[in-house]
């Protein structure tokens, strides 16, 4: 009988190597593999990110691929060669590939137009249907001739990461990417673009239906105690929340005139042909757009008119989420309209429920007030003050329906049911969740769903399980360190759980 190899010798692997998450992490872990034996290939992310991987001297990559130069002049790339959007879609595994153009932010939206992004489209069709072919052709010649046995990537959050992903899927290639699993603190390895693929998924099968037991059930029951005893902030609204010393705000003022000096000092390399000014890319006059805009959006939206949430009764919530960001854009395509999805969901209300809408916190400045008179001006719907805790409004809603959330997982604890409009994987394998696309039968749904008890043992069972799971599969974490200042046990973490999933 055969054993199992448990040596990474020789093992091909591609990683993503990612703008700053290459330089505080990728790098690291690409030295990990190469003293483990492994043969390495590179794509890489910014220009800036490939110039510091083309220049490194510790690592040998066989083979390096930007993505800045295939989407600055995709037709370059192409040397005119040509794929039909029938072919790509076959070779994916997809039905139509524009629900995946959402994510190319750059290209379905327009950033020099309005901060921060403007829902107008930045690059023709033609143009776009360019840089599609462009990156199939990439993963084509990647696989040909790397042929890689894993694929690395910090997340999957952009149209490259999908097309790979669906890619090696196809072709039995594992990919895998770090998410968070919405326990405080924990995360998780995710083997597709939708969180729905790894350990931590089967994980939650296998102690739903009984298969297994986990030894960290006590410390998923304490988990759960503690969170209804008091709230887990998520770690943007704790962040949202400090107050700034007057060194941090005086930092925060001159920083625009700080980047515009560079600007003139500093050869600027990360433009792209294709797209032009970016958020890596902003000439002066963008830069002061930014920070005066930014500093009005905040002020405003500070003191926008928002509806008493103490005149609320009976009501539906809705939180609104980041964006342009990968939940929505990747895992939501059909539901990125939010102030539309608003609408149609209070439209949908039954009985004498309103909707009750909230900003997300990391939004504030970067969505300009009209946004939200639009969304207050909806009819049967109340935006309250984004201050107001989540724990209080949580606490009282009747229902929570969102594309993809935190807020799901902090619903669970409540006993609050949740439909979810989007494909997120992970929030799916919560018990108070129920996931519903069809607009026009929304309104029966949610009678359904409001009829349905979740104070159940049952109930209790399967969401120590999901926590449980995120235990027995998951690690400790510093996502925000791995991208701006590697910490060493953060690492090390992930580095011990990564190489246990591959050898």
């Amino acid at each position: 009988m055969s054993q199992k190899n448990t040596s990474l010798q020789g093992k091909r692997i591609l990683i993503f190597q990612q703008r700053n998450w290459a330089i505080n992490t990728g790098h690291i872990l690409a030295k990990k593999f190469q003293a483990e034996g492994c043969r390495l290939a590179a794509f890489t992310l910014k220009k800036t990110t490939h110039e510091y991987i083309l220049s490194q001297k510790e690592v040998k990559y066989e083979l390096i691929i930007s993505n800045d130069e295939i989407m600055g002049k995709p037709k370059d790339y192409l040397a005119g060669d040509k794929f039909s959007l029938a072919a790509i879609c076959d070779d994916l595994g997809v039905a139509s590939i524009w629900p995946l153009v959402a994510t190319l932010r750059n290209h379905a939206r327009s950033y020099k137009d309005k901060y921060y992004y403007s829902f107008k489209q930045n690059v023709p069709d033609e143009e776009i249907i360019d840089y599609i072919m462009a990156v199939y052709k990439c993963v084509k010649i990647m696989f040909d001739q790397f042929n890689p046995e894993v694929i690395i990537s910090p997340n999957f959050v952009s149209f490259p990461h999908i097309m790979f992903n669906l890619y090696a899927e196809r072709k039995g290639v594992k990919m895998i990417a770090v998410t968070d699993c919405k326990v405080e603190g924990i995360y998780i390895f995710t083997f597709g673009y939708r969180d729905d693929r790894g350990p931590f998924y089967e994980r939650v099968d296998a102690l739903n239906q009984g298969r297994t037991d986990s030894p960290n059930r006590a410390k998923a029951r304490r988990y759960i105690r503690e969170f209804r005893e008091k709230f887990k902030n998520p770690d943007y609204s704790v962040k949202h929340r400090q107050k700034k010393s007057l060194k941090e705000i005086v930092k925060d003022q001159l920083r625009p005139y700080y980047q515009i000096y560079q600007w003139y000092t500093t050869k600027q390399i990360n433009v792209l042909p294709s797209t032009g000014i970016t958020y890596d890319y902003r000439p002066p006059r963008i830069i002061l757009r930014d920070h005066y805009c930014h500093l009005q959006y905040k002020r405003q939206t500070e003191k926008f008119n928002f509806y008493p949430f103490s005149k609320i009764n009976q009501y539906v919530y809705y939180p609104l989420q980041f964006q342009p960001e990968a939940n929505v854009d990747a895992v939501a395509p059909y539901f990125s309209n939010q102030i539309e999805t608003a609408r149609q969901i209070a439209m949908s209300l039954p009985d004498d429920y309103t909707l009750v809408v909230k900003e997300h916190p990391e939004m504030v400045g970067l969505r300009p007030p009209s946004y939200l008179e639009k969304v207050a001006r909806t009819v049967n719907v109340k935006l309250i003050d984004y201050r107001l805790p989540s724990e209080q409004v949580l606490k009282k809603c009747a229902l929570l329906i969102c594309p993809n959330s935190t807020t799901l997982t902090e619903a669970a604890f409540y006993h609050k049911p949740a439909i979810q409009l989007g494909d997120l994987g992970t929030t799916l394998k919560l018990p108070n969740v129920f996931k519903h696309t069809d607009m026009t039968t929304l309104s029966v749904k949610i009678k359904e769903i409001l009829a349905v008890n979740l104070k159940t043992a049952e109930y209790e069972r399967r969401l120590e399980n999901y926590v449980a799971a995120a235990y027995d599969t998951g690690f400790k974490y510093d996502f925000e360190g791995a991208w701006g200042g590697r910490t060493e046990e953060s690492f090390d973490n992930m580095w011990q759980m990564l190489k246990k999933e591959l050898v």
